[in-house]
C-alpha cells in the first residue's frame, strides 16, 4: 500500500519503539509496591529475593530494574504472595481471645 501522507501531521516525528532496556517507570514502581503490599509481603529481604528470582540477576535497588521485567515480577508476586483476606467483620468480631466483657 503506498504511503500518501494523509495522516502525517506537520512537524510530527515518526514513532520509535521503546527500548527493550528502558528503565522502570515511577508508575511501575508503584505497581510493584502495591502488589507486594496486597500480597502481604513486607520483608525487604523477601521482596528482594522475589525480584531476583524473577529477573535472574542481582538487584540492589528497585530502580535498577528494567521496564520489561515488571510483568515477570508481578506474576511471581501473584504466585507466591499471601493474599490479605478482606472481611466484613470488625476487629472486635474477629478477635481470637475472650475479653473481660466476654467473661461477664
Amino acid at each position: 500500500m503506498p504511503h500518501d501522507g494523509l495522516f502525517d501531521l506537520p512537524g510530527a516525528k515518526p514513532a520509535t519503539a521503546a527500548s527493550p532496556d528502558s528503565p522502570i517507570s515511577p508508575r511501575q514502581i508503584e505497581q510493584l509496591r502495591s502488589a507486594f503490599e496486597g500480597a502481604a509481603i513486607t520483608s525487604m529481604d523477601e521482596r528482594q529475593q522475589i525480584i531476583q528470582e524473577s529477573t535472574g540477576r542481582q538487584v540492589e535497588n528497585i530502580r535498577q530494574l528494567f521496564s520489561r521485567e515488571v510483568m515477570a515480577i508481578l506474576s511471581h508476586i501473584d504466585r507466591t504472595g499471601r493474599r490479605v483476606e478482606t472481611t466484613q467483620n470488625s476487629a472486635w468480631d474477629d478477635r481470637e481471645e475472650d475479653t473481660w466483657i466476654d467473661k461477664l
